[in-house]
C-alpha cells in the first residue's frame, strides 16, 4: 500500500521543481529584457504595476489603478502606472506614471505620435498626487524637462 504513493509523490516533487523563481526575469512586475540578478535602483524591490489602461477619449482610471499608485506614493513603494489618452484628433498619447522611494512621482508625457501638437518625450516630478481629471492631479510638479 505504501508504494501506491510514491508515483503522486514523484510527480509532485517534480512540478515543485519546475516551478518558476519568481526572482528571475519574466516574473510579474520584472521589466523587459531585465538582466537576471543585476542590482535593482530600487534596492531589490521590483516595482508594483498598477496597470496599463488605453483610455482613448474616456476621462476615468479604474479605481484599483488609481488606488494602487496612491498607496505606493503613501507607502513610498516603487510603482508603475501607464495610460494611454487620445487628442482631440485620435492621436495617443502615452503617460508613464513612476512613483519613486521618496514619494515622488516621475511623470513621462510621450507626445511623439502627436501629429498637430510639439513631438517628444517630457519629464516632470511631481508630488501630493489625487485621484482627479483626467486621471490624476498633482498638488506640485516640477517645470517638465524634454528627455529625448
Amino acid at each position: 500500500m505504501r508504494w501506491k504513493a510514491l508515483p503522486a509523490l514523484l510527480l509532485l516533487l517534480s512540478a515543485a521543481a519546475c516551478t518558476p523563481d519568481r526572482t528571475t526575469a519574466g516574473a510579474p512586475g520584472t521589466p523587459a529584457g531585465s538582466p537576471t540578478g543585476s542590482p535593482s535602483p530600487t534596492a531589490g524591490t521590483m516595482p508594483a504595476d498598477c496597470g496599463t489602461h488605453d483610455l482613448g477619449h474616456r476621462s476615468e482610471l479604474p479605481a484599483a489603478s488609481l488606488s494602487c499608485l496612491l498607496d505606493a506614493v503613501s507607502g513610498r513603494r516603487p510603482a508603475v502606472l501607464r495610460v494611454t489618452r487620445l487628442t482631440i484628433e485620435g492621436d495617443p498619447i502615452r503617460f508613464t506614471y513612476t512613483v519613486q522611494q521618496d514619494g515622488q512621482v516621475e511623470v513621462l508625457t510621450d507626445t511623439r505620435e502627436d501629429a498637430f501638437g510639439h513631438r517628444g518625450i517630457m519629464r516632470e516630478l511631481c508630488t501630493g498626487p489625487t485621484a482627479g481629471p483626467p486621471a490624476l492631479a498633482f498638488a506640485q510638479c516640477s517645470t517638465p524637462t524634454p528627455v529625448r
